[in-house]
């Protein structure tokens, strides 16, 4: 009997030490688990930092600079078709939605990302994949200053030329919440994406226009959408978001190729 106790007790506390080594490796795990997503953001922060440096960083771009810049926006979205806020073939199997700011730091890295323009290259322009820009106040403090830009990037969708604007205000960003956002900057953005200005600026008093930067907003907290960007994928085998803060060519490819 005496034997019989020993050896129960025994194998209780192996099982307690079993317990509190397991305990011990969750503690691990989620110490590096934090630690690692403190690291991620720092990178997401510096690279952010780097892209906007070296795009110039000091407003709207003149001259030979704003040649430059708009060469760049063309090579990447000239030729793919354009409907509002929708870039590629509007009967293209999947869509991804991707939740942005045009203020937001991190976006204007993930536009100007190689895992962003691959992603036009292989999928976009060869209609298996159509985006959707959709908006969510992230970056930009103002809520008037926030409908104002998005809903003059959507007036430049009137003439399908959405995304030349959003594409030259991500690489013409400054501090966000600095002030620079006016009329001078946002018409200078619309001049340089090729749209009729005169109806660009008719366009902009639109209440619908308002009404789509509303009905996002109130879609993404229904989503619970709160960070940009968020690129979500959606097609015959279901939906999916992409868990990077910017992602790379192959995890675009892989939820692609999970919903198709």
């Amino acid at each position: 009997m005496a034997s019989r106790t020993k050896q129960k007790e025994q194998a209780r506390q192996e099982r307690l030490a079993a317990e509190q080594e397991r305990a011990e490796r969750e503690r691990r795990q989620r110490r590096l688990q934090i630690f690692g997503g403190v690291i991620a953001l720092a990178v997401i922060i510096v690279v952010a930092a780097v892209i906007i440096g070296s795009s110039g960083g000091g407003g709207l771009k003149k001259g030979k600079d704003a040649n430059a810049v708009v060469g760049q926006v063309n090579q990447i979205v000239g030729g793919i078709p354009q409907s509002g806020t929708t870039l590629g073939n509007p009967n293209a199997p999947v869509t991804m939605t991707y939740w942005g700011d045009l203020q937001c730091p991190v976006c204007a890295a993930f536009t100007q990302s190689p895992g962003f323009s691959q992603l036009l290259t292989n999928l976009v322009r060869t209609g298996k994949v159509k985006i959707n820009y959709r908006s969510v106040q992230t970056a930009t403090q103002d809520p008037q200053t926030f409908q104002t830009q998005q809903t003059a990037a959507y007036a430049a969708g009137k003439q399908n030329r959405f995304w030349n604007f959003a594409e030259l205000f991500y690489r013409q960003q400054q501090t966000e919440n600095s002030g620079y956002v006016d009329e001078n900057f946002l018409t200078g953005l619309a001049g340089q994406a090729g749209v009729n200005v005169n109806q660009w600026k008719a366009a902009r008093n639109d209440p619908s226009l308002v009404s789509q930067v509303g009905s996002d907003l109130s879609t993404a907290q229904a989503q619970r959408v709160s960070a940009t960007p968020t690129v979500q994928f959606k097609g015959p085998k279901g939906s999916l978001t992409v868990q990077a803060a910017i992602p790379d060519f192959q995890q675009l490819q892989q939820a692609y190729t999970n919903v198709s």
